[in-house]
C-alpha cells in the first residue's frame, strides 16, 4: 500500500470542507469550481490505469507463485507474500469501486494481444464480494506473532507500513459501507444496511478484542489542546501501540504543514494551501452539544451566505462566534483572534481580518493569505516557529472512523441504540455531550453525518462521503 502521507486536501477543496488558495489560477481547483472538466480530463480519474497495473502485477504473482523456487524460504514466508499480493489486489479493487462503481474483476493475466471484446464489468455486489473474500482468505492464514513474515495483529516499531490484520478488518468494513450507500447500492444486492451493519460490528469487535481503542492520552498544556488534537501530532513511530492504540494502519512520516499549509507569520511558509471554509466552521457544535445550524436546512440561500440557525441552540452568539465551541474546533482551525502557540497564548495572535498579520486576501495570485478567513491548525505542532516542518501525521485507518462507520450502518439499519453507543464513543473522547436516546432516525442520520464531518476533517473522507450519500451538489 503506497502511503505518502501528503495532506489529502485535494478532495477537501472539491467540497465545502476547504478552499484552496490557488483555485483562481490554472489547475484542478480552478477547473472544479468553474466546471471546466469532462470524462477525458476529470481530476480524479488518473488512477484507473495504475489500479489495473497493480492488479495485473499482483495477479501475475498469485497465479505463478507455485512456479518460483524459494531456496531457504519457509512456508510461512511464502504465505506472507501471497497475503500481501491478495491484500493489495483487494485494496486496488476497493479504490476502483470507490471511484467508478462497477469494474472488471479478473483473476488471470491476459496476454498482450487480448481484445477484451467479451469482457463485461462486474456489479458492485460482485466486486465487494471479491474484495471481502480476498481479505477473509488473508485473515484465515496462520498467525505467528514472533515471525517478521507474519500477517499479524501486533507489530513492532520497525514495522511502519507493514500490513496487519486490523487493516484487513478496516477494508472489509469500508467495502460493506460503500456497497450499501445510496450511490452504490444495487436493487436486490445482499449489501443492505443490515448486512453492512453486521460486518462493521464484527470489525469493531475484532479490533477491540485486540487492544485497539480511542486515543485518550491527556497532553501537556504546551503540546496540544486535548486528546483529539494530541492524537494528530503525537510523535510518529509508535507502531507497537504502546501508547497510541487508536491507529490501525500508520504512516511513517510527518506532514509539511508550515510549508504547504502555513500561516504568513510562520517561517518557511510557501503557501497557505487548503483553508477551512465557513461551512466547516459552522459544523462545529457548541460545547453543550447543540448544532449551530438547523441540520435539515442549514442555509437559506444557495451560496450559503445566510445561515439558518438552530433555534434550540441558546449558547451560540453570532457576535462572539468562536466562544463555547466543540473542543475539536480549537485544535483544528486557526480563526481570527486565536493564539498561534498553545504554550505561549499571549505571544502571537492570529488576525485574519483584511490588513491583519494573517489577513484575508482576494488577490488571485496571492498564495500566502487565506481566501476564507481561516487556516488549518490540525496536524500543526504548536510549540514554536523554530520547529520547522516537524508536524503531525495523517494515518490511513483509526478507531474513530470505525466507530463512525458502525454508527452510520447501525442508524440506517434501524439499530438506534447501537448507533448512539458508537457515535457517543467518539463524542465523549472529544469532550462533547452524548446524543441522548429518543432521537428519530432521520435526525440521527444528520447528526452522525455531521460528526463524521468534524471528527474526520481533512482526512480524505468528506468528498467520498457526500458523493456516496448523493448530496455532493449541496456541498460544492
Amino acid at each position: 500500500i503506497a502511503h505518502s502521507n501528503v495532506l489529502y486536501g485535494e478532495t477537501a477543496a472539491y467540497t465545502d470542507e476547504a478552499q484552496h488558495v490557488e483555485d483562481r489560477t490554472s489547475g484542478n481547483y480552478y477547473k472544479w469550481i468553474s466546471s471546466d472538466f469532462n470524462a477525458a480530463n476529470f481530476m480524479l480519474s488518473g488512477g484507473y490505469d495504475s489500479y489495473y497495473n497493480n492488479i495485473r502485477t499482483c495477479t501475475y504473482y498469485i497465479t505463478n507463485e507455485h512456479r518460483i523456487s524459494y531456496e531457504g524460504l519457509s512456508d510461512e514466508e511464502r504465505t506472507y507474500w501471497l497475503v500481501r499480493a491478495r491484500f493489495c489486489r483487494a485494496w486496488d479493487y476497493f479504490e476502483l469501486m470507490r471511484h467508478y462503481g462497477q469494474a472488471v474483476i479478473y483473476t488471470e493475466v491476459y496476454s498482450t494481444d487480448e481484445t477484451f471484446r467479451d469482457v463485461k464489468r462486474n456489479t458492485v455486489e460482485e466486486i465487494a464480494d471479491f474484495i471481502i473474500s480476498e481479505l477473509d482468505w488473508c485473515l484465515q492464514q496462520p498467525e505467528n506473532e514472533k515471525s517478521p513474515y507474519a500477517f499479524r495483529w501486533k507489530l513492532s516499531n520497525s514495522d511502519a507500513g507493514v500490513l496487519n490484520r486490523g487493516f484487513a478488518w478496516v477494508l472489509k468494513a469500508r467495502t460493506a459501507l460503500y456497497a450499501a450507500s445510496p450511490l452504490f447500492y444495487e436493487e436486490g444486492s445482499k449489501y443492505t444496511w443490515e448486512y453492512a451493519y453486521q460486518i462493521n460490528k464484527d470489525a469493531v469487535d475484532a479490533l477491540l478484542a485486540h487492544d485497539h481503542k480511542l486515543f485518550d492520552v491527556k497532553p501537556t498544556d504546551s503540546y496540544a489542546f486535548n486528546s483529539y488534537d494530541y492524537y494528530h501530532v503525537y510523535p510518529v513511530g509508535d507502531i507497537s501501540r504502546s501508547v497510541d492504540k487508536e491507529t490501525i494502519f500508520a504512516c511513517s512520516s510527518t506532514l509539511n504543514m508550515w510549508q504547504d499549509n502555513g500561516l504568513p507569520t510562520t517561517k518557511g511558509q510557501k503557501s497557505c494551501g487548503f483553508c477551512p471554509t465557513q461551512e466547516l466552521v459552522d459544523a462545529y457544535e457548541t460545547i453543550d452539544g447543540e448544532p449551530i445550524l438547523d441540520l435539515e436546512n442549514p442555509y437559506d440561500d444557495e451560496e450559503h451566505l445566510k445561515p439558518n440557525y438552530n433555534k434550540k441552540n441558546k449558547l451560540y452568539d453570532p457576535q462572539n462566534p468562536y466562544a463555547n465551541r466543540d473542543p475539536r474546533f480549537y485544535g483544528s482551525i486557526y480563526y481570527n483572534g486565536s493564539p498561534r502557540f498553545i504554550a505561549k497564548p499571549d505571544s502571537v495572535t492570529v488576525y485574519t481580518y483584511e490588513g491583519g498579520n494573517c489577513g484575508i486576501s482576494e488577490a488571485p495570485t496571492e498564495k500566502f493569505n487565506t481566501r476564507t478567513g481561516y487556516y488549518l491548525r490540525k496536524y500543526n505542532q504548536n510549540t514554536s516557529d523554530e520547529d520547522g516542518n516537524h508536524d503531525g501525521h495523517m494515518n490511513e485507518a483509526r478507531m474513530a472512523e470505525m466507530y463512525l462507520n458502525l454508527a452510520e450502518c447501525a442508524c440506517e439499519a434501524g439499530h438506534i441504540s447501537d448507533a448512539l453507543d458508537a457515535v457517543n464513543m467518539v463524542r465523549e473522547r472529544a469532550g462533547m455531550p452524548i446524543i441522548e436516546e429518543g432521537i428519530e432516525q432521520n435526525y440521527l442520520r444528520l447528526r452522525i453525518r455531521n460528526e463524521r464531518r468534524v471528527e474526520l476533517a481533512f482526512e480524505n473522507f468528506r468528498f467520498w462521503d457526500v458523493r456516496r450519500w448523493k448530496i455532493i451538489n449541496q456541498t460544492e
